[in-house]
């Protein structure tokens, strides 16, 4: 990293410095330059309590301006405002990474509350004093937590000097406690934030940090907290995991004695020989007998050979509930064939051995990767901030709230970082204070937080967990989970359990609301409807072969054992589908299309995982709204924006592209194709797939990820419906399904209600389809399925599902042949007797 924004940053805050006495020019230039840069006019973020634009302004609202949740290009257009109106000879920094930023609800520090052109003098006092190299410490205790929250100031400071002060933002302050310091600084004054700097640059100094600056330091805890999708870790970032030291921790003693941490798979030999994940994985079902998937053993494999890296933290656990140790990774992985067993080697440091019982429960793998997971982690790390006293730490007295984010001013789904805190404010943009506002104050650190974005969203989009006490500012809350579905606001207002919370009560007008232990369950249990745990649990006991995984496994051969078709109609089936991304199976009622779809979807998937499937049915009703996004009516008879079932699984599929998704559509011929695929029919195609075009309704990016695949039903009998659209027909395969009464599976499967009345009944539909298919009004799309005949319970249904079921059809595709229906119909009847 060249960190090009420190220069630039460092030559404005000297030039800044001649408004320091006449602040007028100043407010002039960024109302009439800088407005309109970003879309909105300043005045939106920076204002007099009357809505009008302030009349003085601190130099570090000045720099607030460019640092807010912005687009690259728009921080760019602000700074080039800058270096044109004063001249700087820096150049517009290319890189921001690691800079800290605050939300556009917040965008000023000085305070309107309460004596703001003290607090504004204040500021600019503070800030000559930096600039100039001045000692700051007078100044710096009388601001904190008076005029300004102690962690904003030392936000402030960075921006100003950087390599002199130290960012103490949610992110660095996570990092810092990953690397040996406390995480929250409780009444930080100038001697204490001194100390802390001078220890840092001591380890700095001593090697015992690799990094030689704040900027490093602040940049290397940017990587390794952001979640946004496509950012990588830094080399340097800690990797958290939790790891099973043998079944029921049987090698937990030699570990701890040794200074090691082992892994099973003797078999698999040097696992540095592997080139990949996916040749461990056949090794491992070749020397193991692996039936069906062998992903969870062979990724513990792979991640404990090559993605594991020294520094990383691991706990070692024993059983669902019990933490044995903490350590910290000290090498590469090597291998010891000299071992019976467990010849996998890493050594590690164990900082903490006992036995610390948990409230939640470890993942069942061998080995895994909990960093993303900041909630998990900090309930780890909690358990071992009182040195090596093993104890358990209970979630007591733990609160629950509603937490409000109005999109006008900062969106809970778009400005915050999985992994991030969010500094909310006590106060609103006008400096009064926010509605209940003693809510703020009981909430606690370890309290959980429901993140609901307000019109025109109107959902539930995120869970969070507050991190500190509020400083009589700011509260902290970080981001500890994105709902890949969003939850309505009308499942909540419309449900029993949850119609008098207080956030329903108060319509949501407010920010901060209290909910009970049973409404907080509630919401929860709505959530995971359609949002999996953020980290499964999954099979993974050290020899990777004996236990069953969460999801059942699935196969090429189960697939022949339940759909009966031929193995090459399955090749074919799974080659189109891999090929093109989507796929419609056509045929004749009975033909078991919709059964065929999902267990195909098992089949290419490895296992049967519904998380990873969606079904919906189209017909003649259904529109671009119900499946991409539009607007639809509200409980106050108004209209808000409301995302569709493509678009919500399409989101899914994106946040999670190592796995394969699939989205059955059910009589896709009966709705209107174009209406209802919208702009998407372009995207839908293999090669368009991950490029982005911009929504009707909101002109938002979005792309069809690749790894979704679709999968449409259509019933060749349906004379009612005129053909498939073109458009779409050229962008999928089709494939034909014939009836199954000849693939050896079905006569497997029939066998179990073997009658004479049966064998006859099948062999007299057989002669019926070919009838049917010799018929130059009807043709093969219209023969009996077999799958009428494959729910019997005795010999009595064969009698219901003639008269009932077949009997009728025949009587619509012979509606102008009464001598070709009673022929038929008579047939049938006879086969019975």
């Amino acid at each position: 990293m060249t960190y090009t924004w420190i220069p630039f940053y460092e030559e404005l805050a000297r030039k800044l410095l001649q408004f320091i006495n006449d602040r007028r020019p100043l407010v002039d230039f960024i109302y009439s330059d800088l407005s309109k840069v970003s879309g909105k006019s300043l005045v939106d973020y920076i204002h007099m309590e009357d809505g009008s634009r302030v009349r003085d302004i601190d130099p570090f609202s000045v720099y607030a301006i460019f640092n807010r949740s912005l687009k690259i290009e728009n921080r760019v257009a602000f700074l080039q405002k800058f270096k044109e109106r004063f001249n700087l000879r820096s150049e517009i920094p290319t890189d921001f990474n690691g800079i800290p930023t605050v939300n556009s609800q917040r965008a000023f520090f000085f305070n309107w509350a309460d004596k703001h052109e003290e607090s504004i003098r204040q500021f600019w006092e503070l800030f000559e004093a930096v600039v100039l190299g001045r000692d700051i410490n007078t100044i710096f205790d009388r601001m904190v937590n008076k005029t300004i929250s102690q962690y904003s100031l030392t936000i402030v400071l960075y921006w100003v000097a950087p390599n002199r002060f130290l960012n103490l933002d949610g992110k660095n302050r996570l990092y810092l406690s990953t690397i040996g310091f406390p995480e929250h600084y409780p009444k930080l004054d100038y001697s204490r934030y001194s100390d802390l700097m001078q220890d840092v640059l001591q380890k700095m100094n001593d090697h015992s940090i690799p990094y030689s600056s704040f900027p490093e330091l602040s940049y290397a805890a940017f990587v390794n907290t952001s979640k946004k999708q496509g950012k990588k870790n830094d080399d340097n970032a800690v990797t958290y995991w939790t790891y099973s030291p043998g079944e029921n921790a049987s090698k937990w003693a030699s570990c701890v004695e040794e200074g090691i941490m082992s892994i099973g798979w003797k078999g698999l030999g040097d696992l540095s020989k592997y080139e990949s994940r996916e040749k461990i994985g056949n090794e491992i079902k070749k020397i193991y007998s692996v039936k069906g998937s062998a992903k969870n053993a062979s990724l513990t494999v792979w991640q404990f050979s090559h993605e594991m890296k020294p520094g990383d933290i691991v706990f070692a656990k024993k059983g669902r509930s019990l933490i044995v140790g903490r350590g910290v990774v000290t090498s590469e992985y090597f291998y010891d064939e000299k071992r019976e067993e467990h010849t996998h080697i890493r050594k590690v440091n164990w900082t903490h051995k006992g036995e610390w019982k948990t409230d939640f429960s470890q993942a069942m793998k061998t080995l895994t990767n909990i960093t993303k997971n900041r909630d998990y982690v900090d309930n780890l790390n909690s358990l071992f901030e009182d040195a090596n006293t093993p104890t358990q730490k209970e979630p007591a007295n733990r609160q629950y709230w509603w937490l409000t984010g109005s999109p006008k001013y900062w969106s809970p789904s778009k400005d915050w970082v999985l992994g991030g805190d969010i500094d909310y404010t006590l106060y609103n943009e006008r400096g009064n204070k926010r509605r209940i506002f003693k809510h703020f104050y009981e909430a606690k650190p370890g309290d959980m937080v429901i993140a609901y974005e307000s019109t025109p969203v109107l959902q539930i989009v995120a869970i969070g967990r507050v991190v500190s006490e509020t400083d009589g500012e700011i509260l902290y809350i970080r981001k500890i989970e994105e709902l890949s579905t969003y939850i309505p606001y009308d499942e909540i207002l419309n449900n029993p359990l949850l119609k008098d919370s207080e956030p329903v009560l108060n319509r949501c007008q407010g920010s901060l609301f209290r909910l009970t232990y049973d409404e907080y369950k509630e919401i929860m249990c709505l959530i995971r409807r359609n949002n999996p745990e953020p980290i499964e649990e999954e099979d993974g006991n050290p020899q990777g072969v004996s236990e069953s995984e969460v999801y059942e496994a699935y196969d090429r051969k189960k697939f022949l054992e339940e759909v009966f078709v031929t193995p090459d109609a399955y090749d074919q089936l799974e080659s189109l589908l891999l090929r093109k991304k989507n796929l419609i199976l056509m045929g004749a009622p009975g033909v078991g299309k919709t059964y065929a779809a999902r267990r195909l979807a098992y089949a290419i998937m490895g296992e049967k995982n519904e998380n990873r499937v969606e079904h919906v049915q189209f017909h003649q009703n259904y529109s671009y709204e119900d499946f991409v996004m539009g607007y639809k009516p509200n409980e106050k008879g108004g209209f808000e924006l409301r995302e569709g079932l493509f678009y919500q699984f399409c989101e899914r599929a994106q946040a999670d592209k190592d796995h394969e998704y699939f989205f059955i559509i059910d009589e896709i011929n009966r709705g209107n194709l174009s209406k209802i695929f919208g702009e998407l029919l372009m995207l839908i195609e293999k090669d368009y797939r991950d490029k982005p075009i911009h929504l009707a309704y909101t002109n938002e990016s979005f792309s069809v990820p690749s790894n979704l695949h679709l999968i449409g039903m259509m019933n060749t009998a349906d004379r009612s419906l005129a053909m498939i659209d073109y458009a779409l027909r050229r962008r999928f395969s089709f494939f034909e399904m014939e009836p199954g009464f000849e693939a050896e599976a079905f006569k497997k499967h029939i066998m179990r209600y073997d009658t004479p009345r049966l064998r006859k009944l099948i062999v007299a539909i057989k002669e019926l389809n070919e009838v049917i298919k010799k018929d130059d009004s009807l043709g093969s799309g219209f023969q009996i399925g077999h799958s009428y005949l494959c729910n019997l319970k005795d010999d009595r249904d064969l009698e219901s599902i003639v008269e009932y079921d077949i009997i009728p059809m025949l009587r619509e595709y012979w509606f102008d042949n009464d001598n070709k229906y009673n022929q038929e119909v008579q047939k049938l009847r006879e086969a019975l007797k």
